[in-house]
């Protein structure tokens, strides 16, 4: 075995590495930030080449020597010929076509080598199950009897997410930044083996059920981030070459078929040369005028387009393309001075937050699309080493360039990712559509603790439809079709609008869900296995899951399986118990199964908005559906401010008792305050199902209710 450090960093935390206190490129860039000098109040039993588990199980693992023996030989022999088709990527650029500039001084290039190479293998029982991977798969949930490979490539796997856990009770965040690969059993029927060729072992082995582990991932690589409110509504982004007039008028027609809607957002077309990677992008003022004497943030602006968006209660995204040296301002972060070789890539996004411009769409063009072997870059490391950890830095510096700008949270989303991705933005499928293998995608994300994720949902498909608004954000990507719900024909019309209105009713509990996302990084979406680890139909599910806990979403299957407790049809009201698998009825203008929970407690809208900034917290419908004891924690803040990165946010707790036909809601008092909080609150509280008496209380004093039964 080669000679490593095996040390408990934290509880349910051990770090293996064979470099003991050598930085790595993640830490240098805080995309990984590891526990130092924390009080251990569960110390695990560690051995050479075994770990005790907090559930009794003992873990065994080797670890690759420095050279090959039979096992690792063959390992490396077959993982290399199994991707040898995905060895770069989708394009290979060739060359420095962006002339990037010399490398920085105190580079980071001490920081990697060629001559390594790195392996563990982890001895696993016949019932592990295995989970994560970021997009690592498009056919299934469950992981094990496949190998797979963590490198960024252009539609086949965009978020490589190196985290991985099973339902045995461990899981592993693996701080490589070149390309490797993971043997979840294929093989090897009985071992987890996880190699690089490029960089050296340091690996993170996280133990605890999968949730605990989740939050352990998170503490490692950072809570997800939480959009500002208004992006958790719906975004339209009007065809690629649309003029500000017929933006406009898809805006107003939202309006007037009253279908609520919060951000637009522009392609391309928007952009004077087309495509444009350059840090000097112009409007083209043929179709939008927008003249760079109008860029104050101020009066001027409200001539705009794009005053005119805010004055309907709109937001604007921006389309962008990146080809850029990004590590010379990660360096200048490193260093904390006020030093740059040249301009960050955010200061030209920054210009167009003048015309009050609040959200931008990051494009796989170029950095997850092209690999250039032959560039070094600004910080002295191959592109080939920095290509993963490039996902992340991008969506990083915009963050972070906006925060700084505007004191506010940014609305930005990116194709891309890596490990840390879900702290800086939010994610779609790509140019991977909205359907079956995009929706597994969100479940294998969810699972590798990448919480903002949506899909291009497709208009003329009912399941998509279905699932697409009962996601973190709903998205709606007309492109160049006519892919308007207006136009999609009467059944798709309807059910675009029943789904857009659902989805803005329940506004209060989809933020709670995306604050407790980052609270306790407990994903919006949650797949089966994550909710119900003991629900044999849940381990590969890849039709269902809870969106928060109390709604189960079911796409592209006619058979629904539900583990045990009370359930009720959405539709009908119809009482279920489970565990149960059966073949339900939906009504025709419906695209598909949902259910909810017994013991439910939903928070909704207590009027029809058509955006979030109508929304009145100081009236709140509490949808409740009563089976035996059960709690909610409604979440709430600003819904803009940056409060969110330090504070908790304001927990109001209810909770519902039923027995004997006898049903009380407790309603406590709200702990924790923000800025804009409601001092008193009128609940309109709904009870689900037939009872003899129902109490409510409302412990604060200016609190009040009515209830409807």
């Amino acid at each position: 075995m080669s000679k490593c450090t095996i040390k408990q960093i934290a509880d349910g935390i051990i770090r293996i590495r064979d470099a003991e206190g050598l930085q790595t490129l993640a830490e240098r860039y805080d995309i990984l930030k590891v526990p130092t000098d924390e009080k251990i109040t569960a110390h695990l039993e560690v051995g050479e080449n075994y770990v005790v588990l907090p559930n009794g199980k003992k873990l065994n693992f080797d670890i690759r020597p420095e050279t090959d023996d039979e096992f690792w030989s063959n390992s490396a022999e077959f993982l290399l010929d199994k991707f040898k088709e995905r060895h770069l990527n989708h394009v290979v650029a060739e060359g420095n076509p962006n002339n990037y500039h010399e490398i920085t001084e105190d580079s980071a290039s001490e920081l990697v080598s060629d001559d390594v190479h790195f392996g563990i293998s982890f001895k696993v029982s016949d019932t592990a199950k295995f989970y994560g991977l970021g997009e690592a798969s498009r056919d299934r949930l469950e992981l094990r009897g496949r190998a797979y490979q963590n490198w960024t490539y252009y539609q086949y796997n965009e978020i490589p997410t190196p985290f991985f856990m099973s339902n045995d009770g461990w899981g592993l965040l693996i701080n490589a930044a070149g390309r490797h690969f993971v043997d979840l059993c294929e093989n090897h029927a009985d071992r987890a083996t996880v190699l690089g060729e490029c960089d050296r072992l340091d690996v993170f082995l996280l133990c605890g059920t999968m949730p605990e582990m989740l939050k352990l991932y998170s503490k490692l690589t950072g809570r997800s981030m939480l959009f500002p409110g208004w992006a958790y509504g719906l975004t339209y982004i009007a065809p690629i070459f649309s003029n500000q007039f017929e933006v406009l008028d898809h805006a107003e027609r939202f309006i007037k078929e009253e279908i609520p809607c919060d951000m637009f957002s522009l392609e391309p077309g928007w952009q004077q040369t087309f495509y444009d990677f350059s840090t000097n992008v112009k409007w083209n003022l043929d179709k939008f005028h927008m003249p760079e004497w109008l860029r104050d943030d101020g009066e001027r602006c409200k001539e705009t387009f794009i005053g005119a968006l805010k004055r309907m209660g709109y937001h604007l995204s921006l389309w962008y393309c990146v080809r850029y040296d990004l590590t010379d301002e990660a360096e200048r972060v490193y260093r904390g001075d006020d030093h740059n070789a040249y301009e960050p890539w955010y200061k030209h996004l920054g210009d167009q937050t003048q015309f009050g411009v609040e959200g931008f769409k990051l494009d796989p063009a170029d950095l997850v699309w092209k690999c250039e072997p032959s560039t070094i870059c600004a910080n002295g490391v191959p592109q080939l080493k920095m290509h993963n950890l490039n996902q992340v830095l991008l969506p990083k510096q915009v963050y972070e360039g906006y925060k700084k700008q505007k004191g506010k949270r940014p609305m930005l989303h990116y194709c891309g990712g890596y490990m840390g991705s879900q702290k800086w933005g939010g994610a779609t499928t790509g140019d991977n559509g909205g359907e079956h293998g995009s929706m597994i995608w969100l479940l294998t994300l969810a699972m590798s603790g990448f919480s903002n994720t949506t899909v291009d949902m497709h208009i003329f498909d009912a399941n998509s439809l279905h699932f697409g608004f009962l996601v973190p954000w709903a998205h709606l990507n007309a492109w160049e079709g006519v892919r308007q719900p207006w136009f999609a024909g009467k059944k798709y019309y309807e059910l675009f609008k029943y789904y857009a209105r659902l989805r803005y009713s329940l506004y209060p509990y989809i933020y709670s869900a995306a604050l407790e996302a980052h609270e306790e990084a407990m994903p919006m979406v949650r797949p089966l296995p994550l909710m119900f680890p003991d629900f044999a139909e849940g381990i590969d599910n890849t039709c269902q899951y809870m969106f928060g806990d109390a709604l189960m979403v079911c796409a592209y299957t006619d058979t629904v399986s539900l583990p045990e407790g009370k359930w009720f049809d959405y539709y009908s009201g119809e009482e279920i118990m489970g565990p149960v698998t059966f073949k339900p009825s939906v009504p025709e203008n419906r695209g598909g199964p949902l259910f909810v929970r017994g013991g439910a407690i939903i928070p909704m809208t207590a009027e029809r908005i058509q955006n979030t900034g109508e929304y009145d917290p100081s009236k709140l419908i509490l949808d409740i559906y009563p089976y035996k004891d059960s709690e909610y924690t409604l979440r709430e803040d600003d819904r803009i401010s940056l409060d969110y990165e330090t504070n908790t946010s304001a927990h109001t707790v209810i909770k519902c008792h039923e027995a004997d036909g006898n049903v009380r809601i407790d309603i406590g008092a709200p702990s924790g305050t923000y800025a804009g909080m409601s001092e008193a609150r009128t609940f309109i509280v709904r009870v689900h199902g037939s009872f003899n008496n129902i109490d409510v209380n409302c412990e604060r004093k200016n609190d009040s209710y009515v209830l409807e039964h």
